[in-house]
């Protein structure tokens, strides 16, 4: 009997809902309570170990309780499994499967990350169609890497990479890939992967190897930025204690940068890094596009960094890991612009 370690973090899916408030701690029964789930690990001989590093309502994500769950990780002999799944909530999905897939997608098995829109317990949740999907997964392929699976407002149960998600669209209740590059799908517990030149194959996913060999930690302070209009760059505390900021552009890849109103242009920002030395890194940005003329003017600055092709969720998980093992901001520049999981996309 072959084993798959199920890793329980909470979210939506562990909770349960009384008297129309949805808490941790009213969780109806469990995910293995289910016939159709006893029935699927029976069809394929598995059989499940369970581990609770954190348990926590994903939007109280923090790094202390992400260092909590990483650190358990780097325990694990992922060779004893057939795969991995890990329960964890929607709300910061996104942030954790990036991180994970920096660190964790060339560990032989399959990690597969599942979440649920509502508690399994409500007939209209996809949780339990999430957790088969993700062991029809690990059972029709034989790839490592991390993934996120989800099924979608049109019934579709897709797989992301992990390296590639984004955060949930609230709208429409579903995952969105960088670039709109999906994966595949599951259906009828077979995996159809997408084909095309900037979707990795098994072969490549297998091939790749973990070229840190080190422990990373999250332990610094990052600022993450959105633009927007009416964004006032100069009520943000910009200090020695800030150790990197991350800032998204808008479609064009663009900001604002007219210094008639100096408080709204990120001129004001770039100011007070440079006074301390603090690096910026710019994203999402596209390589095959003619830049404006008012970004090339402030990546002029020396602590100004352009990051091309990769998402703003995995720039700024990237930026984080990077602080915690490299010396300078040549080298964490260098270690952001790695292709590391198949997080750039080039088109």
């Amino acid at each position: 009997m072959e084993k798959i370690l199920v890793i329980e973090t909470g979210g939506t899916f562990a909770t349960g809902s009384v008297e129309g408030v949805r808490s941790l701690e009213h969780e109806d029964k469990t995910i293995y309570d289910y016939q159709i789930v006893k029935e699927r690990l029976s069809r394929f001989d598995y059989e499940i170990e369970i581990m609770r590093p954190i348990y926590t309502l994903s939007e109280n994500m923090t790094f202390e309780k992400l260092n909590m769950l990483i650190e358990e990780l780097y325990k694990i002999d992922f060779a004893k499994y057939e795969g991995v799944i890990i329960i964890h909530g929607t709300d910061t999905m996104a942030y954790t499967a990036n991180l994970l897939s920096m660190l964790f997608s060339n560990k032989g098995v399959p990690i597969v990350m599942v979440s649920a829109n509502h508690p399994i317990s409500m007939k209209e949740s996809n949780g339990i169609s999430n957790f088969i999907g993700a062991i029809d997964f690990i059972h029709d392929t034989d790839i490592q890497g991390v993934y996120v699976i989800y099924k979608n407002y049109s019934d579709q149960i897709e797989i992301h990479l992990g390296s590639r998600i984004k955060q949930m669209n609230q709208v429409i209740d579903a995952y969105e890939s960088f670039k709109n590059l999906t994966f595949g799908v599951m259906s009828d517990g077979v995996f159809f992967k997408r084909v095309g030149k900037d979707m990795p194959s098994f072969e490549m996913i297998n091939e790749s190897k973990d070229r840190y060999k080190k422990e990373f930690k999250l332990n610094h302070n990052v600022l993450l930025i959105y633009p927007y209009v009416g964004l006032r760059y100069d009520y943000f505390n910009i200090n020695e204690n800030i150790d990197a900021i991350v800032c998204g552009v808008y479609h064009s890849g663009t900001v604002n940068s007219e210094d008639v109103y100096i408080d709204n242009s990120i001129n004001k920002l770039i100011k007070q890094a440079e006074k301390y030395g603090i690096p910026i890194f710019l994203g999402e940005l596209s390589s095959q596009v003619d830049p404006y003329e008012s970004v090339v003017n402030i990546s002029k600055s020396s602590v100004v960094n352009p990051i091309y092709d990769i998402s703003l969720e995995n720039l700024y998980v990237k930026v984080n890991l990077g602080l915690s093992i490299c010396n300078n901001n040549k080298d964490l520049v260098n270690y952001v612009n790695d292709n590391i999981f198949f997080e750039k996309v080039v088109m």
